[in-house]
């Protein structure tokens, strides 16, 4: 894990289901290793870039993953200088279901 950036604890359970999801549906793993690749891409991306990304809803900004696993987004918000990440969502579930941790994350970090 990159100290780069902060994670919120719900968000790093988010991108361990969506690894292990993706490691159940190949019997290689190679689409759980896609992903988690994808996802640590993005992430430096963002860390070095951080308003590459526009912003969505108050302070929190959306990258997708894309193209393969473009059902998937990073919301994340920058905090104190630093960029925290606040779900690994599925765009299709729950639509900002993790607004609430934009205050969560602002006690944490």
């Amino acid at each position: 894990m990159s100290d780069d950036f902060n994670i919120h604890p719900a968000a790093r359970e988010e991108l361990h289901d969506a690894i292990r999801y993706y490691a159940s549906v190949a019997e290689d793993h190679s689409l759980a290793i896609d992903f988690e690749t994808t996802f640590y891409r993005y992430t430096d991306a963002i860390v070095a870039s951080p308003l590459l990304y526009n912003i969505r809803r108050m302070s929190v900004r959306r990258a997708n993953l894309k193209p393969r696993f473009s059902e998937y987004y990073i919301a994340y918000m920058i905090w104190r200088q630093k960029v925290v990440i606040l779900a690994v969502a599925h765009a299709k579930r729950r639509p900002y279901y993790w607004r609430q941790r934009i205050g969560e994350a602002k006690d944490m970090f």
